[in-house]
C-alpha cells in the first residue's frame, strides 16, 4: 500500500491520503512526500485495513480487492458506508500536514460573509457556537489559488454578519487580515483596502420578467438596421440619384423635359438598384462608375439586412417589459436590488426614488417580486451585479420566463480584499489568472453553476440579443461610395464649365472674325466709292483741265491724288 501512495503523489493522481495505523508501512516516508507535493495527510483510528481509501478525482475507487466506499469530508472528521453493516460512521481526522506548516505562525483571519441569499457563492453551515463548515464558489476558488501559493499561508475562516461595506471597513480598520466572498470591487472601496484581481465578470444588470410579443401590427422589418442606418441609407440613395442626374443631363434625353420628369426618372433610377432592374440608360463613363460602386454598396447592405431580418423571424423573441433605467424612473415603478448590496446607492445616484426601491435576499424572492409586478406589491424589474443574475438564469425553472438586460454599468468584479500593502493580494491575483486560464477554475465553476450556465469567467461575454445593424458597420462602405460619388461629380463639372470656356472662347474668336471682316470689307467699298467732297474736288480739277481730258492722253484710269 506504501508503494501505491508513493507513486499517486509522484504522478499527481491523488488530492488527499487517508490513513489508519494499521494499513500503512513507512509511515513517515509517506507523510514526507505529502508534505513536500502539498498534499494533505489525513489520519483517523479505529479503522481496519479492508476500510482503507484513496480520495481520488473518483470518490467511489478503491484499489485492490476493498470494497468501494462512499465517504464524505466535513472540516475535521469523515463520514464513510460501512460495506458490511450499511451503516454510517463517524471518524476524527488529524492533519499531519496543517499541523507542521502552521506550527510557529500567525494564522490570518480571513472574514466570509452571512447570506440568506445565493448561497451558491458563500454558505456558511452550522452555528456560530458549533464548528462552522464554509463552502462556496467564492470559497473554492480562494482555496484553489491559495494552493498555488509557496509557502502556503495558515488561515481561518471568521463568520461576518454585516454589511458588505461594513465587512471591508474592518478589514482596511485591521480587525480581519482579509475578505472573502462575492466582494464587489468598487472605487470607494479600493480608497483603503486592497483588492486582488476580479474572479468573476463585471457589471451592473437588469432582471425583469419576459413576456410573448402581442399580436398587435408588426414593423418587424424595419428591426434589422438602426434608425440612424436608415436614414443614413435614405440620404446616400437620393445622393447618388442626384449625382447621376447631374452628370447625365447635358447629354442624357432621358434625363431632360420637365422638373417632375427630371425628378422622377433620377429617383426611379436609383431606388430601381436595389432589386438591380434599374433600366434607364447611362452614357457617361463617370455615372457608371458611381453606379457600380452604389451597386456593390446595395448588395452588401441588401444581404446583411436578410440575415439579421431572417434571425429575427426565427427564433422565438420574448419583449421585456421595460428596457432602462430611465423608462422606470419616468413610469414612477419600484425597484428591487439585493439586500446589502452597493446597487441601492447606485440607484439612488441615477435618480431612482428611494421610496420606490425594495430589497430582497434571496433569489424565490426575486421571482414572487417580478411575477407580482410594480401594481401589485412587487417590482418591475431587479438591478443587481451580474454573477448574481447569471447564477438566478442558470436555475431551469427561471431561464425561460426571466430576462437579463445588457450591462448598465461597469465594475470589475468580485475580488479578494486584504490590508493595504499585503504581499498576498499579488501572489493570488497570480494563482487567480492562473485558474482562469487552467481546468480547476472551469471545474470549480461546473461544480457549483453546472455545465450549461454562462461563464462566470473574467472573460466571459454575455448572450445577449441580436443587437439591430448601425451606421458603424457601413460607415466604411458609405465613406468609399460618397467619396467616389463626390469625385465623379467635380469632374462632370471641371468637364462642363471647361467646355463651356472653349464654347465661349471659339463664340469670340468668331465675333472678331466676323468683325475684321467687316471692316475690311468697309475700306474697299470706300475706296471703290469716295466720299463727295473727294468727288467735287476731283471734278474741280478736271474743270481746270480741259486740255488735258480733250487730247485723251490720260494713262489709264489713274487719277493724279488730290494735294493735302
Amino acid at each position: 500500500m506504501s508503494f501505491a501512495a508513493e507513486d499517486l503523489i509522484k504522478n499527481a493522481r491523488v488530492q488527499t491520503i487517508l490513513w489508519g495505523p494499521q494499513t500503512l508501512t513507512k509511515v513517515d516516508h509517506i507523510a514526507h512526500l505529502c508534505h513536500k507535493n502539498h498534499i494533505p495527510f489525513l489520519t483517523f483510528s479505529g479503522i481496519s485495513t479492508t476500510m482503507c481509501a484513496f480520495w481520488l478525482e473518483n470518490h467511489d475507487v478503491a484499489f485492490g480487492d476493498h470494497d468501494k466506499i462512499g465517504f464524505t469530508l466535513g472540516s475535521d472528521n469523515i463520514t464513510f458506508l460501512s460495506p458490511k453493516t450499511n451503516t454510517r460512521n463517524a471518524r476524527k481526522l488529524y492533519t499531519r500536514k496543517t499541523k507542521k506548516i502552521c506550527k510557529g505562525q500567525t494564522k490570518l483571519k480571513i472574514a466570509v460573509p452571512q447570506k440568506e441569499g445565493f448561497q451558491v457563492f458563500v454558505n456558511v453551515i452550522g452555528s456560530i457556537s458549533n464548528k462552522q463548515n464554509i463552502t462556496g464558489y467564492s470559497i473554492d476558488i480562494f482555496e484553489a489559488a491559495l494552493r498555488h501559493l509557496h509557502p502556503l499561508p495558515c488561515y481561518k475562516f471568521i463568520v461576518f454578519n454585516g454589511t458588505y461595506d461594513e465587512l471591508v471597513g474592518n478589514v482596511s480598520s485591521g480587525v480581519y487580515d482579509g475578505a472573502v466572498g462575492d466582494v464587489t470591487i468598487t472605487a470607494e472601496r479600493v480608497t483603503s483596502t486592497d483588492f486582488t484581481m476580479p474572479y468573476t465578470q463585471s457589471g451592473v444588470s437588469m432582471l425583469v420578467l419576459s413576456e410573448d410579443e402581442p399580436e398587435t401590427i408588426r414593423w418587424t422589418f424595419v428591426k434589422p438596421l438602426s434608425g440612424k442606418l436608415w436614414l443614413a441609407t435614405m440620404v446616400f440613395f437620393l445622393y447618388t440619384g442626384f449625382v447621376v442626374w447631374m452628370i447625365e443631363l447635358p447629354r442624357n434625353q432621358e434625363y431632360q423635359g420637365s422638373s417632375l420628369r427630371q425628378c422622377s426618372t433620377a429617383l426611379y433610377f436609383v431606388f430601381s438598384t436595389l432589386t438591380f432592374s434599374h433600366g434607364q440608360s447611362i452614357r457617361s463613363p463617370l455615372s457608371k462608375v458611381v453606379v457600380v460602386i452604389w451597386c456593390f454598396v446595395v448588395l452588401i447592405l441588401v444581404q446583411s439586412y436578410t440575415a439579421s431580418l431572417s434571425s429575427i423571424l426565427t427564433a422565438k423573441r420574448l419583449r421585456p417589459w421595460v428596457t432602462d433605467l430611465e423608462q422606470l424612473r419616468r413610469n414612477g415603478d419600484f425597484v428591487g436590488y439585493q439586500d446589502g448590496s452597493f446597487v441601492r446607492s447606485f440607484l439612488m445616484k441615477h435618480n431612482i426614488s428611494e421610496s420606490k426601491l425594495r430589497n430582497y435576499k434571496k433569489k424565490e424572492d426575486y421571482v414572487v417580486a417580478l411575477r407580482k409586478g410594480s401594481m401589485n406589491g412587487g417590482v418591475s424589474a431587479i438591478v443587481d451585479e451580474i454573477p448574481y443574475l447569471t447564477s438566478f438564469l442558470s436555475d431551469r425553472q427561471y431561464k425561460n420566463d426571466f430576462k437579463m438586460l445588457g450591462c448598465i454599468y461597469k465594475t470589475p468584479g468580485f475580488g479578494f480584499a486584504f490590508r493595504l500593502g499585503s504581499p498576498l493580494v499579488r501572489n493570488i491575483s497570480t494563482a487567480i489568472l492562473n485558474l482562469e486560464g487552467g481546468d480547476e477554475g472551469s471545474q470549480i465553476e461546473e461544480k457549483w453553476f453546472g455545465t450549461t450556465s454562462p461563464s462566470m469567467g473574467v472573460g466571459a461575454v454575455l448572450d445577449a440579443d441580436s443587437a439591430p445593424l448601425t451606421l458603424q458597420n457601413f460607415s466604411g462602405l458609405f465613406v468609399i461610395t460618397g467619396s467616389i460619388s463626390t469625385l465623379m461629380l467635380l469632374i462632370s463639372i471641371v468637364r462642363l464649365v471647361y467646355a463651356r470656356c472653349i464654347k465661349l472662347g471659339k463664340a469670340n474668336m468668331e465675333i472678331i472674325s466676323y468683325d475684321f471682316v467687316d471692316e475690311g470689307a468697309l475700306q474697299n467699298g470706300m475706296e471703290n466709292n469716295p466720299n463727295p467732297s473727294q468727288q467735287h474736288i476731283r471734278e474741280a480739277i478736271t474743270d481746270d483741265s480741259p486740255g488735258i481730258h480733250g487730247s485723251g492722253e490720260n494713262d489709264g484710269d489713274v487719277e493724279a491724288d488730290p494735294v493735302h
